[in-house]
């Protein structure tokens, strides 16, 4: 791209449909695209079981900055029911049980179908990849574990019964035509049918029809795309959908020139032509050839930019060398303090605030990884603090609230204690370590501003525009800017942190870790991964010892990785760099340490990987 912005990223962008055979799993897919293209970021857009076969897209280069966007898509299926038996797996890769009462009829078929359409009560799989836990549902039922997953609403919008083959009286076959809202397990519809008839019933084919808005008539097989590759690049980019494709029922915000150097930077901007978009929707940024430049929000009569696929031209005479040696250095960086000596006091609840503190200026939030946008906030708030004649302040919390609003956390990207380090270092004089729990969640943010308020004097609060706490979350900016003007305290509001046109946020960041990217998880978070956990010796070796988290840890996928390994950090200790240079084996959940001798004790040790 000419003009006021530049392409983010070169190499090939877009969407490849594929028509995945029966056999290969959903990853195997993705790593067969990254070697035909030579692309390093690729992704799917839904996983299908190895024996399912059907339309997968996959995202590659700019495209993998859109998924989340598909993943909400409705679905279509075609599949083969087989009554007369149950699977342990719902499906014919399981061990198969016979059913206990007599098979079915073609009408009695047609009858229990009328009862799975429309919003049903579905319980997803034992063997599946919801996490129970932070661990894999399929992981704990390969082990013999009791696997207990909540029953969820899913949609069905229509379900038809296309082929019925009763040659067989006592193991008969339906094909049915599904199309459902995403989050559908359609194993678990053939067991629900199975149970419903009183006969069991397990999915002995898959096809998938439609993703979204790519359909299989329009996926390309695999020799269709190993031939374009081997034709070279422009052969393969001809394969491909533009990244914009399927996103058309989301608003467009168009940009003038001015604008998009703005968002591009990151900053929020109130535009010229206002999108005909609700309070809070997601909002397609297109310039003026209509060509797509990025996703944001709209909020308060702005523009919030979340993921920019242009950055600006760069001003004359500048130079990103030393950033860029900054950034590849190897070995853990020191722990840089923005306020160096300055005394760090860590409280158990707002409740133990006191007057002596003085007057506060506040952020809160999880704070979980203290990437480079916290350090961006934490920024704005000793800015916000100095200038109110106040102390900078932290509240955050003892569990992730999505542990008990959601009944499931997110694997951690910094371990509890490592994080109270961490803010201390960002220029926190004062943590506040919130317990949440169910009390908390249904208090409002009135409440809880008024809790703080009777113990110190507020000064304000520190937030970026779609931060909000309080019961269901109604403790936005714009409200708190009325609470604060209505009994004194003031309300600064700073745009999310972008880098390289893309928000920071945990969750990309586990995205990027997931996918074996450490190089761009770190990046966002401004020093290598860490994880610490404790360690447990080996029957009979000494050169390897394994790792047990107490807590759910992001990991890399499996490998082996070059790792420092060091003492685990304390808030009432100096923190010491990790400079034992060993090796990581990763397998699922598990961590072995390689290149002992190691002692074998139950010591807790924290582990940085190199990149």
């Amino acid at each position: 791209m000419s003009g006021p912005g530049r392409a983010k990223e070169g190499g090939i962008d877009g969407i490849l449909v594929l028509a995945k055979p029966s056999g290969p799993t959903s990853h195997d897919m993705v790593g067969l695209v990254r070697r035909l293209s030579g692309t390093h970021r690729v992704g799917h857009g839904g996983t299908l079981d190895p024996f399912a076969s059907g339309v997968l897209p996959v995202f590659l280069g700019l495209g993998t900055r859109v998924v989340e966007y598909h993943m909400r898509d409705d679905k279509a299926y075609r599949a083969t029911v087989c009554f007369g038996a149950s699977s342990s797996t719902d499906d014919r890769d399981g061990e198969l049980a016979p059913g206990s009462g007599p098979a079915p009829t073609r009408e009695a078929v047609l009858e229990a179908l009328a009862g799975f359409r429309g919003s049903i009560e579905q319980r997803p799989p034992a063997f599946s990849a919801m996490k129970i836990g932070g661990r894999r549902a399929y992981q704990l039922a390969r082990q013999g574990q009791p696997v207990d997953l909540a029953a969820r609403s899913v949609t069905i919008h229509s379900l038809e019964l296309v082929q019925w083959d009763g040659s067989d009286p006592d193991r008969p076959t339906a094909v049915v035509e599904v199309e459902c809202g995403a989050g559908t397990y359609i194993r678990s519809l053939a067991r629900d049918l199975g149970e419903r008839l009183g006969c069991g019933a397990y999915l002995g084919a898959l096809t998938r029809t439609r993703s979204g808005p790519f359909r299989l008539e329009a996926a390309r097989d695999l020799d269709v795309v190993r031939n374009a590759a081997a034709k070279g690049p422009a052969a393969f980019a001809g394969l491909m959908l533009p990244i914009d494709v399927g996103l058309e029922s989301i608003p467009v915000a168009d940009l003038t020139d001015e604008e998009l150097v703005a968002t591009a930077r990151g900053q929020q901007v109130k535009p010229a032509k206002r999108p005909h978009a609700e309070q809070g929707a997601t909002i397609r940024l297109v310039d003026s050839s209509q060509t797509l430049v990025g996703m944001g929000s709209w909020r308060a009569g702005r523009i919030v930019p979340e993921k920019m696929f242009v950055v600006p031209a760069p001003r004359a005479g500048t130079d990103d060398t030393a950033v860029a040696k900054a950034l590849s250095r190897p070995g853990e960086p020191r722990l840089q303090y923005a306020r160096a000596g300055i005394p760090h006091e860590v409280v158990a609840g707002v409740d133990q605030l006191r007057e002596d503190m003085g007057r506060l200026y506040l952020a809160v939030g999880v704070f979980d990884g203290l990437h480079r946008g916290h350090l961006y906030l934490m920024r704005e708030l000793r800015h916000a603090a100095a200038r109110a004649n106040a102390r900078p302040a932290v509240i955050t919390f003892d569990a992730h609230p999505e542990e008990i609003v959601l009944g499931l956390a997110p694997a951690l990207l910094c371990d509890p204690d490592e994080r109270l380090v961490r803010l201390a270092a960002a220029g926190a004089e004062i943590t506040v370590v919130q317990h949440f729990d169910h009390e908390l969640r249904t208090t409002t943010y009135q409440e809880f501003v008024a809790r703080i308020r009777s113990r110190v004097d507020l000064a304000g609060f520190v937030m970026t525009p779609e931060a909000a706490f309080g019961y269901e979350r109604q403790g936005t900016p714009e409200a708190l800017t009325a609470l604060g003007k209505e009994v004194g305290f003031d309300v600064t509001v700073v745009h999310s942190l972008l880098l390289d046109g893309e928000q920071v946020r945990s969750s990309e960041i586990r995205k990027r870790i997931a996918a074996g990217d450490l190089a761009a998880a770190q990046r966002m978070l401004g020093r290598p991964l860490s994880v610490t956990g404790r360690v447990e010796a080996v029957p009979g070796v000494r050169d390897a010892v394994l790792v047990r988290f107490e807590l759910p840890v992001v990991l890399p996928p499996a490998g082996r990785y070059s790792v420092l390994v060091g003492a685990p950090w304390r808030a009432d200790a100096t923190p010491l760099r990790a400079d034992r240079a060993a090796t990581a084996v990763v397998e699922g959940e598990l961590l072995r340490l390689e290149g002992g001798p190691w002692d074998g004790s139950s010591e807790r040790v924290r582990i940085v990987f190199a990149t």
